[in-house]
């Protein structure tokens, strides 16, 4: 029977995993992500040419993402769907992991709509933020933690351990935070049960030897992928390039130019009525008070049964998982207080979304002062998620409308056979200024050409138009190519930047000035006073062509 059963439960997450995909299909967003989706398109495209990342381009994020998405354009070509594909497939992939970890601690209902929840959150979010490489990097940490529960649950193996630290060290490939992050939770979990075995006298499982023996193979696994990756980048890349791009502007400067605060608390009033045009964006940001609500019933939760002196759960794997996902929810969250918004905070929502649904399930055991405050966790959420469910039925209104009527401009019909040389945006839209500019400096260059893409000034940034390099296929001038406030703005960076205009004499110069006048409430909203590069432009650049927010220049 059991062997019969492993078909079925193969079949049912396949017909899981293909709804979860046919869903981001419907409500997708088709407009291209000039910054955020096309810094990962970028670098992956220069990944498959043989750059190297932090030598050859800058970047904050793991280089598994890159390696990952190159390894999608060599299969299926270079082109911004087959990223949204790969995106999907780690969406789809999430969805169903949350599933499955749901259904270890509740019910297959539970567990159902976890998944539904999960899904419509990730895909119907106002800002998804497509081949966000923290997506893959949660995936690859759920899927340790449910390794390691296996291991729990039946230790005849070690396999499920060894994978577990395999997954972790995964993840630190994509994001070294977040594997971080999921080494510390399992670890202190761990630490955990093995006290509340001994206090009920399982020896054998807590002695040291035994516990150690776990450690270790699971470190095993860790290393095994931490170490060769370690390794090659300190081989190819200078220490100084590894560390500034990894750890100092994470670390010093990150969090004071893009810093966001909470939103206020006079806009829970949007809750009464989330689906009014004008309110639905102020309830979809409360979003973020989610998992502090969660977090803070589970460990009420938590607290009544350790003063009744009875385990969380009746069997080890289980007290295991539950403390991994509360652990990890919380050193997410806290991750997510530098930039307070919905898709930043996205992983320490699902996994609040997860803890919900198994509270939930255990209810009717509970006492009042935990059921309450979870009854109205699961209204908060509700009242949150009916906006980001309207954007998903917008959106699919308009995917439905760009398939009835192939003559308007955003059709597939057209989209899907754009002019020479947008290729690269098959099935998007992309703005027609954009576009025109796009295609006015391929006329006029080759792929074998470098084009330099700013700001309109660059003593204050927030963001650049990363995108214009990708859909044109031309490489930047600079490694500095993605404009970051407290980078960019310096005068050592600026001045590396004026050294590769003079050595490379770009035939184009793009300036984009859509975000000169956009404030945040930080740092970025305060010039540098850092002009170097920009009267470099100013002395050695006139404008050529204009479209909308885009300027060309030409060499004088």
């Amino acid at each position: 029977m059991k062997s019969a059963g492993r078909p079925r439960t193969a079949l049912f997450f396949i017909g899981l995993f293909l709804a979860a995909m046919l869903f981001q299909l419907i409500v997708m967003q088709r407009k291209l992500g000039v910054y955020d989706e096309s810094l990962e398109l970028y670098c992956a495209a220069h990944v498959l040419r043989g750059q190297v990342p932090y030598r050859d381009f800058w970047t904050m994020y793991g280089p598994a993402q890159f390696y990952v998405l190159a390894a999608f354009f060599k299969l299926l070509g270079i082109s911004a769907w087959v990223g949204r594909l790969y995106d999907a497939l780690v969406r789809a992939g999430l969805a169903c992991i949350c599933f499955a970890l749901t259904n270890k601690l509740a019910s297959r209902r539970y567990a159902t709509s976890v998944f539904a929840i999960v899904l419509v959150l990730l895909s119907c979010i106002d800002n998804p933020m497509y081949n966000f490489p923290v997506f893959p990097a949660l995936l690859c940490s759920l899927l340790s933690a449910l390794f390691l529960y296996r291991y729990l649950d039946d230790s005849s193996s070690v396999r499920p351990l060894f994978l577990a630290g395999l997954l972790a060290g995964i993840t630190a490939t994509f994001r070294h935070d977040s594997g971080f992050y999921i080494c510390l939770a399992e670890i202190v979990a761990l630490v955990l049960l093995r006290r509340n075995l001994k206090r009920e006298g399982l020896s054998r499982k807590t002695s040291p030897p035994e516990f150690l023996r776990v450690l270790a193979i699971y470190a095993s696994g860790m290393l095994i992928i931490v170490l060769p990756v370690l390794l090659l980048l300190l081989w190819r890349v200078p220490l100084h390039d590894l560390f500034y791009d990894l750890f100092y502007v994470p670390g010093k400067i990150y969090p004071r130019v893009r810093d966001l605060p909470f939103p206020r608390l006079r806009t829970l009033t949007q809750l009464a009525h989330p689906l009014m045009p004008d309110e639905r964006f102020g309830a979809e940001l409360l979003i973020v008070y989610f998992p502090i609500l969660v977090c803070l019933t589970c460990a009420a939760y938590v607290l009544s049964k350790w003063r009744s002196q009875s385990a969380l759960f009746d069997h080890v794997a289980q007290r295991f998982l539950f403390t991994v996902l509360l652990l990890l929810d919380a050193l997410l969250f806290v991750k997510g207080l530098v930039r307070v918004s919905g898709i930043q905070m996205m992983q320490s929502i699902v996994l609040a979304v997860v803890l919900l649904a198994v509270m939930m399930y255990q209810i009717r055991s509970l006492k009042r002062f935990v059921s309450v405050p979870l009854l109205a966790c699961g209204l908060y959420l509700a009242a949150c998620l009916l906006p980001v469910l309207y954007d998903g039925v917008s959106n699919a209104r308009s995917n439905l409308m760009a398939m009835v009527e192939p003559q308007s401009p955003d059709s597939f019909k057209h989209t899907c056979h754009p002019p020479s040389g947008l290729e690269r945006t098959q099935c998007m839209i992309v703005d027609q200024d954009r576009a025109a500019a796009i295609q006015y400096v391929e006329q006029r260059t080759t792929p074998a050409d470098r084009i330099y893409v700013g700001a309109g000034r660059h003593d204050k940034l927030l963001w650049s138009d990363v995108s214009f390099y990708f859909v044109s296929n031309r490489s930047s001038v600079t490694k500095w190519y993605d404009l970051h406030p407290g980078v960019q703005t310096t005068l050592p960076i600026q001045q590396e930047m004026v050294d590769s205009l003079k050595q490379y004499a770009p035939k184009f110069i793009v300036l984009d000035s859509a975000a000169d006048n956009k404030i945040e409430p930080n740092q970025s909203r305060y010039s540098s006073g850092v002009m170097a590069l920009d009267d470099y432009i100013r002395a050695h650049y006139a404008p050529q062509a204009s479209f909308g927010t885009l300027t060309v220049l030409a060499p004088r």
